[in-house]
């Protein structure tokens, strides 16, 4: 998910600290434009930019930029195989800019508020400029907008997009609402679902109608467990374009109502555990939705709760990514 999250509460840290971020990539790189890492004035960071090629590096600049309080933009070649390469033969194989900017206590007082915006499943768009380094602003759905920028603020759109504008000497970057993962059924095989959910970057919020398994103490990284009959959760819960659900209760009565509850509801996926044939019956005959995923997971012939966790985690990430409509592929410009 978005660097962004764990730099969030990082930012809160006493003393100088320095944001790097990835603005344009020539090539291939371990890690794309928009990607995120913070540095702090006792040299140590948080996050990665590369496979370890260039943090040292720029852990050595952004003293520099603290100190100085001046932004500036870096380049590095990764393309080099030999020893004494940026690429230490990784294969990166990449040119890639990056952007030092301090972290001022304006720059953190408006991060804070995208945070909220966040939170609150409303994503945000960042505008950097290049030529005036040290001007930024955040733009939200809506339009308003809020940070350190002189004249007229561009007319953009929404894009899932991040790179340098053509023509415009400016980077965008637009920050994702953190996905929630929504699990019905607190069975032994969520349990590692769950984990690796968080871990990942979902927020995570498991249901159950049996209490004695849905327990905190078997689910402490999620976000919230509720108890409750499948008609009870969902009308206590609040759906979004954001959220991710998976049926998984092995128990055919509760699962159904689930699905059916679930049916129009407007999320990002919806998978339910089991055979084909099973969640037909679940449907009461009817056929499959496309847009419902059964059998759930990527296919890696996944053999135990591990393992399918992994291909169903596989299978979300995937969905993530992909953009939902074609429109988010094809407006990539500021218009004057």
């Amino acid at each position: 998910m978005d660097d962004i999250y764990p730099i969030f509460e990082l930012m809160e840290k006493k003393g100088r600290k320095a944001l790097a971020t990835i603005i344009s990539v020539k090539g291939s790189a371990y890690k794309k434009e928009g990607a995120t890492m913070i540095f702090f004035e006792d040299g140590s960071y948080n996050g990665m930019l590369s496979a370890g090629c260039l943090e040292t590096d720029l852990a050595i600049r952004a003293k520099k930029v603290m100190r100085e309080q001046e932004a500036v933009i870096l380049q590095y070649d990764l393309s080099e195989e030999k020893d004494f390469g940026w690429g230490q033969g990784s294969g990166c194989n990449g040119i890639i800019d990056i952007l030092l900017e301090p972290l001022t206590s304006q720059l953190i007082e408006d991060y804070r508020l995208v945070k909220k915006l966040l939170n609150s499943h409303k994503p945000v768009i960042a505008l950097k400029r290049l030529d005036e380094l040290g001007e930024y602003v955040f733009i939200e759905e809506e339009g308003a907008s809020f940070g350190n920028w002189s004249g007229k603020i561009p007319v953009i759109e929404f894009t899932s997009k991040s790179g340098v504008m053509t023509e415009k000497s400016i980077f965008q970057h637009t920050y994702q609402p953190k996905p929630r993962l929504i699990v019905f059924g607190a069975g032994p095989d969520a349990i590692p679902l769950v984990s690796l959910a968080v871990e990942t970057g979902f927020s995570v919020i498991v249901c159950d109608w049996r209490s004695e398994l849905c327990q905190k103490n078997d689910f402490p990284t999620a976000e919230h467990v509720m108890v409750g009959f499948p008609n009870e959760l969902v009308s206590q819960l609040s759906f979004s374009s954001y959220d991710f659900v998976v049926i998984m209760s092995h128990h055919f009565q509760r699962d159904q109502e689930f699905l059916l509850h679930l049916l129009h509801e407007n999320v990002r996926y919806l998978g339910v555990l089991g055979p084909r044939e099973r969640t037909k019956r679940l449907l009461n005959g009817e056929e499959i939705p496309t847009w419902i995923y059964s059998p759930i997971g990527v296919p890696i012939k996944a053999v135990g709760p591990e393992e399918i966790a992994v291909s169903i985690l596989a299978e979300m990430i995937e969905v993530w990514r992909k953009p939902r409509h074609e429109r988010v592929e094809l407006l990539w410009t500021i218009p004057d």
